[in-house]
């Protein structure tokens, strides 16, 4: 009968991890994701620009073209 206690407190300390290791994988997740989309939303606001602001003729020599 000693075998079977260690055995029921083996197996009751594994489940009460499970659930704060899925807490932790899903927190691990969201912040993921929102580093993805927050460096996204950077990425496309500071490449985003018009086509007309992309390209400046110079008024010096009409040939040439110089990005902003």
């Amino acid at each position: 009968m000693s075998a079977e206690p260690s055995a029921l407190s083996a197996n009751a300390s594994a489940p009460s991890t499970a659930p704060e290791f899925g807490r932790t994988a899903m927190a691990i997740l969201a912040a993921m994701v929102l580093l993805i989309v927050a460096l996204t939303g950077i990425l496309v606001e500071t490449t985003w620009r018009g086509a007309t602001s992309s390209v400046e003729v110079l008024p010096s020599d009409p040939g040439s073209f110089a990005r902003r």
